[in-house]
């Protein structure tokens, strides 16, 4: 399977944090401007089925924080160069 620029650079974000983080996170670190832009990249890496969402409730916020964890095929992934 081959990813988008956007996509991979999402996944390797995970990758190089523990294979967790929260879509706000993701969105300060690969420098986007709008959640929306994440939500794309999220989509299309549980679309692979590379990465899945977890709500998780926390105390004294109104929404749920998202989180995306990656699942083992997302953790082992690596592009292929001749797929680029």
């Amino acid at each position: 399977m081959k990813l988008t620029e956007k996509t991979f650079e999402a996944l390797e974000y995970l990758q190089a944090h523990g294979g967790r983080a929260t879509t706000e996170e993701m969105r300060v670190a690969l420098n986007c401007e709008k959640i929306a832009s994440i939500t794309g990249r999220v989509n299309s890496l549980v679309k692979n089925n590379l990465a899945y969402r977890e709500k998780v409730a926390v105390e004294g916020e109104e929404k749920p924080l998202t989180y995306v964890q990656l699942t083992d095929d997302g953790i082992n992934f690596v592009q292929g160069e001749d797929e680029e």
